[in-house]
């Protein structure tokens, strides 16, 4: 007599290998991201519109994930079509965070775009050989074909980077630990969920003066104008300066662009 464990290992079984590498992949995505956003929000007590954006996002990728069990053209195509478009919304995030290993998040950068592409490639194979039937190649069907080997080097890759970069975040902290840079302004430490990143939240300086920001936590950060254009330091890593010189009086108000909840105040006078 057939148990439910063994329905259900028939059931897993019959599914071509390159549906499960698409499921699995936009699943993994979408619960990073979760991760990611829950603490923050349980940390901040609301949502921007990022945060919020992202939250629909993550619900797409968990609608889309199931419906590519269904081996259907239509459900192939959603997934290419959503992987595609979270690589290109969430690649100029997640890009600039893989030249620093010391950020929190660069375990999600240096997993969750591999996957992705690899669930995108998957998609795309499935999806023009849908009609004949994705079990019917075996670098499709089965893990043991050229398909499980790339999936393979992708997830060693995956494994590398993350032991490698947890090495690289370990040295960057001790050295920031005991880096006095000078500096008027310092991000603090784990800035991005602390009451005041900026140290001090407000600075006050005379007209002409140069204020520097240095980046005293171990994620990349950047010091931007809430007015747009007046100064952006662009994404500055761990240990970084950066400087701007006030030429006119004023109160500046700015914030970190990854990071909208940390804000501070400039006043020249």
């Amino acid at each position: 007599m057939e148990t439910p464990s063994s329905s259900w290992r028939a059931w897993i079984a019959e599914k071509p290998f390159a549906v499960w590498v698409i499921v699995l992949g936009l699943l993994y995505f979408a619960i990073g991201l979760l991760v990611l956003l829950v603490p923050f929000l349980l940390t901040a007590g609301a949502a921007d519109a990022i945060t919020v954006s992202s939250l629909a996002f993550a619900a797409i990728l968990l609608v889309a994930a199931p419906l590519s069990l269904k081996g259907k053209r239509w459900s192939f195509a959603l997934a290419a079509v959503v992987s595609l478009l979270f690589l290109l919304l969430f690649g100029s995030f997640l890009g600039p965070i893989l030249a620093n290993p010391a950020d929190p998040t660069f375990w999600f950068a240096i997993s969750g775009i591999p996957v992705l592409v690899l669930a995108f490639v998957f998609s795309v194979l499935a999806l023009r050989n849908a009609k004949p039937g994705v079990g019917t190649k075996p670098y499709l069907a089965s893990p043991r074909s050229t398909g499980g080997l790339l999936t393979v080097a992708v997830l060693g890759f995956v494994v590398g980077g993350l032991v490698v970069g947890n090495i690289a975040a370990t040295t960057i902290a001790r050295i920031l630990e005991g880096t006095q840079e000078p500096s008027d302004i310092r991000i603090v430490p784990n800035a991005a969920g602390v009451d005041l990143p900026f140290d001090p939240a407000t600075f006050d300086v005379s007209v002409g003066a140069t204020v520097v920001w240095f980046n005293g936590d171990t994620a990349t950060h950047t010091v931007t104008s809430n007015a747009t254009g007046l100064f952006e330091s662009g994404n500055f890593l761990p240990g970084a300066t950066f400087r701007h010189a006030f030429n006119t009086a004023g109160t500046y108000a700015y914030h970190c662009t990854p990071h909208p909840l940390m804000t501070g105040t400039i006043v020249v006078a």
